[in-house]
């Protein structure tokens, strides 16, 4: 619905406007003129147009031959639903395809609004098209025909009144929040809510323990928060050697250290062929690849205590160093602490991989089974979802209830460039429980509560809108489906619906009427 009719009872009315305009005869150039005379609301024209860049808001009086109608023609920019700061306004009198008069101004007279005089050279019936330029946009709006009357008393408005009852100015709509949008139908998904924590990936990254009992020296320990490389040394573990070790004990350690780390080489390079054919599950791989590193670590283990035997100096250490790169995000030591053999020690997240552990009701539980995405709005105010279409996947549904929190899990892997990236951020989120249909559907800002009715607010004409109370159906993330109360076309305002309610609670005369 790119055209919408007259709405009489919100004119502007053009009250004392006084302008200041150039105008195109054809190709003439520019020509400043003062309009200061007044006109009458039952004469004047009121037309709402949309194209895909812009909507136009523009009213009147009847046009007469050789009789000058100043237009007030409000345009907004429908990316940000602001009003367009610079360009120029041609009016066109077409006729049979072919442009029969042009009246242009080459910048607003303020922002927002343009301010042509037309001055019709002859009567008869036109089509009336505006077109609408800048450096970054186009349009043209066709409003259909238009008669020019040859005198005044010559005038009969045939204009439909429009349906609205609610007034809300170009310029509150310019200096608010204020968004519309036209409802279609789409592809939704239903889902159910939960609350969401970004994780580090148990299949990226690594964990590193202790490989013997011993305590930290005084070199510098890499805390949370740093990057790390591939080697970098974390800390350095001073292993307690016991007063019965002898050294061919401490060989044979070594010996067999190393032979166990190439056996687990080997599990992983087994292991990354079998997930390519899915004979094997990503845990698997990952328990591989985290055994792999244990191993390398107790040979370095065993050759420091070899080491440190030989030299007779209790402060040769085991260098623990970091397997893969990414950041540290967990940090368990300080200079001086003693730590047992396995105790965890640093843990080191993948930079370019998260989980997304998502808790959901145990009373949604049982739809989780065709879990298949999940949308959120990001600690940073973006709305994001994570599903196939952006790279993320479900990696872990949980069948059990978790006893403690009531709470089934969802886990959800995803690039760090699809979403958030700081591992321990929390909020709410909604979990995709079905396949994609096509239904009615709105944004969830649409839609609030007036007067005990679910509502949202369609816009009617320029300053006009008119309340729709609707029935909704199933939530996807940032939208819900409307199940009755919209039949698809109608242009409703998604951001700033509030703003519209204060103004239906604002009186009959709110809004009626503005001087230019």
């Amino acid at each position: 619905m790119n055209r919408i009719p007259i709405t009489r009872h919100l004119s502007l009315s053009l009250l004392a406007f006084a302008l200041l305009s150039g105008c195109d005869h054809g190709d003439t150039a520019d020509q400043e003129h003062e309009d200061d005379h007044s006109h009458d609301d039952e004469n004047s024209l009121i037309y709402t147009h949309y194209t895909d860049q812009t909507e136009l808001f523009v009213e009147f009086p009847a046009l007469v031959a050789g009789a000058e109608s100043p237009f007030a023609a409000h345009v907004t920019r429908l990316s940000d639903h602001k009003p367009l700061r610079e360009g120029q306004l041609d009016v066109v009198l077409e006729k049979d395809g072919g442009a029969v008069a042009r009246f242009r101004v080459r910048e607003p007279s303020r922002a927002g609004i343009f301010t042509p005089g037309v001055i019709p050279r002859d009567p008869g019936d036109f089509d009336l098209v505006i077109v609408v330029e800048d450096d970054s946009l186009a349009a043209r709006h066709e409003l259909g025909p238009i008669t020019v009357f040859a005198s005044e008393s010559d005038i009969v408005i045939d204009q439909p009144e429009g349906e609205g009852d609610i007034g809300f100015l170009k310029e509150q709509q310019w200096d608010s929040p204020f968004a519309t949008r036209v409802v279609a139908t789409q592809p939704i998904r239903e889902s159910v809510p939960g609350f969401a924590v970004v994780e580090a990936p148990d299949n990226a990254g690594a964990e590193l323990r202790a490989p013997e009992d011993g305590y930290f020296s005084s070199a510098k320990i890499t805390r949370a928060g740093s990057s790390v490389q591939v080697g970098d040394v974390l800390g350095y573990l001073i292993p307690r050697l016991g007063e019965d070790v002898d050294f061919g004990t401490l060989v044979v350690d070594f010996e067999t250290a190393r032979a166990d780390y190439e056996i687990a080489l080997k599990d992983v390079e087994r292991f990354e062929r079998l997930i390519e054919t899915g004979s094997i599950s990503e845990r698997q791989l990952a328990e591989a690849r985290r055994d792999a590193s244990v191993a390398s670590a107790e040979v370095e283990a065993a050759r420091a205590r070899v080491e440190q035997y030989q030299r007779g100096n209790e402060a040769t250490g085991i260098s623990i160093r970091s397997p893969v790169a990414g950041v540290v995000i967990e940090s368990n030591v300080h200079v001086g602490s003693y730590v047992n053999e396995g105790a965890r020690l640093f843990r080191i997240a993948a930079p370019d991989k998260r989980w997304l552990e998502v808790r959901v009701p145990e009373r949604y539980a049982d739809s989780l089974a065709t879990a298949s995405g999940v949308s959120f709005v990001a600690p940073d105010g973006a709305s994001v979802t994570l599903d196939p279409s952006t790279g993320a996947r479900i990696v872990q549904v949980d069948g059990a209830i978790d006893p403690q929190s009531r709470t089934s899990r969802v886990v959800i892997e995803y690039d760090t460039e699809r979403g958030p990236a700081t591992i321990g951020s929390r909020f709410a989120a909604d979990v995709f429980v079905t396949a994609p249909q096509d239904r009615l559907a709105v944004p969830r800002s649409a839609v609030i509560e007036d007067s005990g009715r679910t509502v949202v607010y369609e816009q009617t004409g320029g300053e006009m809108f008119v309340r729709r109370p609707v029935e909704l159906g199933i939530a996807d993330g940032p939208l819900v489906e409307i199940v009755d109360g919209l039949s698809g076309g109608e242009r409703i305002v998604t951001e700033g619906a509030y703003l519209i309610r204060l103004a239906s609670a604002g009186g009959d005369d709110i809004g009626h009427g503005h001087a230019h």
